[in-house]
């Protein structure tokens, strides 16, 4: 049996101890990844610091989707207010120049109307008219009176309540692109810090396995190691730096995002913080479709396209009936030779008419009247499917949250058995007792139980801006 060399015994004994303190001393160094060295580092002046709160709130003033919704909001009010002018008094100027046979006549007047919320209108017309041989000073009034079709404040106002319904549905999808925005902008801003936190994970990792592939080395130098542990440990730094570049590639474009969301220049720095303790949510699911049922704004829109719906088919209905108006005219006027006697209105006439227009078979209104009948039944529908879709969702968000709630327990029990195999590794390698794969292996497995746990964790807390979403208490709703 050969004899071991001397000078190996003599090498082992002298540079092991040294190798075997520096890779207890590497192993059991604390884990802080880049970004926390860094923390008390003096941030450039020009990065902007932004709070989950901080982003909230230019989110909700700044965004320009949102900002979008407040035009067709303030387009929707204009159409109102132009509605609503049709009952205002109105004062239409009239003149005209005729010329026959070479006589000149030459008339003005000036009528002053109003529409009554009634359907009635009166109207008052003072006038002159002038030619060679006459002229004619007036006062015409008349009243309008709806007998059948158009009488009424509800035909009459059915432009006005249109238009305020749309009011309504304006202001209810502006509310709700502001709970899209906010669920957006926590998602966007937790985008950015899980995507940091896989960049400063991938930077120490990497320092991590050059550290591995140079005691790989160094071992293998004084035969302690073999040359697949110097490959092993080069090939698993490639890895990492690939890793590091990806991560750095989705931590722009969550950035660019994120300041998409809030308006700001994409080539502004940014920093964010956000909390990332997990609170448990204790809400039964009885109790947590009730706060939603009472509380979603959607469903105060099905309501309300209902109630418009059943409005709609009343007008319908009253569309059916024929057009028949009262008119009731009077004039005083006098004639005289000069036009400075046309003052005294001396003469009266009246008149009274009985106008009427109508298609016998009305088979447009009639078709209009079923299909507003129609319209009543699918929006009854249209309410009961968002009811129960509201009372799905809450229950499966609550049950989603659960699960992810779940999640970050087993991801800290994996966590904690990564760490107690990891230091099992250091021992045995420390020892000899195993190569450094075992110990590559066991960081890898506790850095990619990390990531895991902040993806649980941030899963968790989206979660619970969801749920708050879905019971319709995630923004303030505005007065009425």
């Amino acid at each position: 049996m050969p004899r071991k060399d001397p000078y190996r015994r003599h090498v082992r004994r002298r540079v092991a101890p040294i190798i075997t303190a520096l890779v207890i001393w590497l192993g059991t160094s604390p884990l802080t990844t880049p970004a926390q060295e860094n923390d008390g580092a003096v941030p450039e002046t020009s990065t902007l610091h932004l709070t989950l709160a901080d982003a909230i709130r230019i989110a909700l003033s700044d965004n320009r989707s949102l900002q979008e919704s407040g035009y067709a909001l303030e387009r929707q009010a204009y159409t109102l207010e132009a509605t609503l002018s049709d009952f205002d008094i109105t004062y239409r100027p009239t003149s005209q120049v005729i010329t026959t046979d070479g006589n000149d006549l030459v008339q003005g007047g000036l009528t002053v109307e109003k529409k009554f919320q009634t359907g009635i209108t009166a109207a008052v017309t003072p006038g002159v008219s002038w030619s060679e041989n006459t002229s004619t000073g007036e006062i015409a009034m008349s009243l309008s009176i709806p007998l059948l079709r158009g009488l009424g404040r509800d035909p009459t106002l059915d432009g006005v309540r249109s238009a305020r319904f749309s009011l309504r549905s304006a202001e209810r999808s502006a509310y709700t692109g502001k709970v899209t925005t906010v669920l957006s902008t926590v998602s966007a801003l937790y985008d950015v810090l899980q995507q940091r936190e896989l960049v400063s994970l991938s930077r120490f990792q990497i320092d991590q396995l050059a550290g591995h592939a140079a005691m790989a080395r160094m071992k293998e130098k004084v035969g302690l190691a073999s040359p697949i542990d110097v490959y092993r440990a080069e090939i698993r730094l490639k890895d990492a730096e690939s890793a590091l570049a990806t991560a750095q590639k989705s931590l722009r474009n969550a950035e660019d995002n994120l300041k998409l969301l809030l308006a700001l220049p994409i080539e502004k720095p940014v920093s964010v913080s956000a909390p990332l303790d997990v609170t448990p949510v204790h809400l039964d699911a009885k109790t947590a479709v009730k706060i939603s049922l009472e509380n979603r704004i959607e469903l105060v829109q099905k309501e309300d396209e209902l109630r418009e719906a059943e409005r709609r088919a009343e007008i319908a209905r009253h569309n059916l009936l024929p057009r028949m108006d009262l008119v009731v005219d009077y004039r005083r006027y006098s004639l005289s030779d000069t036009f400075e006697e046309i003052s005294d209105f001396g003469e009266e006439r009246w008149g009274l008419s009985l106008t009427g227009t109508t298609d016998l078979a009305r088979k447009k209104e009639r078709f209009s009247y079923r299909q507003s009948l129609v319209n009543v039944e699918s929006a009854r529908l249209s309410y009961t499917v968002k009811k129960d879709e509201i009372i799905t969702g809450v229950r499966r968000q609550l049950e989603a949250l659960r699960e992810a709630l779940e999640r970050v327990h087993i991801k800290q029990e994996q966590i904690r058995q990564a760490e107690g195999k990891l230091a099992l590794s250091k021992i045995k390698f420390a020892y000899g007792m195993a190569g450094n794969f075992d110990v590559i292996e066991a960081e890898t497995e506790l850095q990619r139980g990390r990531v895991d746990l902040l993806s649980s964790k941030i899963d968790y807390i989206e979660g619970t801006y969801t749920l708050r979403a879905v019971l319709g208490t995630l923004v303030e709703r505005p007065e009425g």
